[in-house]
């Protein structure tokens, strides 16, 4: 989301003309025809009543206490930096009660978020940024995909120098355990009017082949908020924004697939591209517990290959400690 403040002419060099031209945006046509030539993928959109799954009503556990929302809110209800979690939400007459949060690793971030302000992690008041040391911030970003707290979340605020190659993904998000088709993936977006595009990644960590590219958000921010992403929660947080309530968009796994000739498959992580600097949680949610879902060994080895290297790191000490 865009912080909506007033112009200058001292502030002109480091605003985008894209805040004030309502004209298609280079960045978007670039990345398309990057990520497309790889993999000849079309992209789909996901905005509400277009290839989402309608939310109809959401719990929330504020304060340990369940809260139940069955309509969005209006605006802003809610201000604070105490954790706000999604305990449920019903779709389609179902109730979406599990979780994908047993752990996340960050892998392959873009380089360029080392040196860039304006990127970060929010977490209940507490921040970590990328420019301030890029291993704390993958971290972060993993953290915020092991939570259902909506005031732990990832945010992009004018980039400086400028925003990043468009081409190249901030980040590769891993789950250790990987999405059936039959799940679903729940998006928190703070504001609703900003897009970012994801790629389904397959087990050895590349991108599925001829799989969609699904954008959360449309092709470019509004400016206004909220009408890009399905459900406005109404909690908003105190230390980031006050004025801006998290957005939630809900969506089947399977939209990697539909309508393609790729291979359908379990996605172990997603690859995103945050070209329009939205500010993003991502979790995995389903009907049925993820306890039976297939491991991502990028996330937790194979209790073999664990066992091996612990071997390995003792036979060393121990050859250290026979040397005196």
């Amino acid at each position: 989301m865009k912080l909506e403040i007033p112009f200058t002419r001292e502030m002109a060099p480091a605003i985008s003309l894209r805040m004030f031209f309502p004209l298609p945006n280079v960045r978007v046509w670039l990345l398309l025809a990057a990520v497309s030539s790889l993999s000849h993928a079309a992209t789909m959109d996901i905005t509400p009543g277009l290839n989402n799954v309608a939310i109809q009503q959401v719990v929330y556990n504020v304060g340990g206490s369940p809260v139940t929302q069955n309509a969005e809110a209006s605006g802003v209800v809610n201000v604070g930096n105490s954790p706000v979690y999604l305990q449920s939400i019903t779709a389609g007459g179902q109730a979406l009660t599990f979780f994908n949060t047993s752990q996340a690793k960050v892998f392959n971030v873009n380089p360029q978020l080392g040196t860039t302000s304006g990127v970060g992690v929010f977490d209940n008041n507490t921040t970590t940024v990328s420019n301030g040391n890029l291993t704390a911030y993958a971290d972060a970003v993993a953290g915020t995909s092991m939570d259902t707290d909506l005031r732990n979340y990832g945010y992009h605020d004018f980039l400086s120098p400028g925003p990043t190659n468009p081409t190249v993904a901030d980040l590769d998000l891993h789950f250790a355990k990987a999405l059936n088709t039959t799940d679903f993936l729940v998006t928190s977006e703070r504001w609703g009017n900003s897009s970012f595009q994801l790629l389904a990644l397959a087990q050895n960590g590349e991108p599925y082949t001829n799989a969609n590219i699904l954008r959360l958000g449309g092709p470019g921010n509004l400016s206004s908020g909220y009408g890009q992403h399905d459900w406005n929660t109404g909690y908003a947080s105190l230390g980031n924004v006050p004025d801006q309530a998290q957005a939630l968009t809900l969506f089947s796994v399977a939209k990697f697939f539909e309508g393609t000739s790729a291979v359908a498959g379990p996605v172990y992580g997603l690859r995103i591209f945050n070209y329009d600097e939205a500010d993003v949680k991502i979790l995995g949610i389903s009907a049925d517990t993820f306890a039976n879902n297939p491991d991502n060994m990028k996330v937790v080895p194979e209790p073999t290959a664990l066992l091996l290297s612990f071997v390995g790191m003792f036979l060393l000490l121990k050859r250290r400690v026979n040397k005196f």
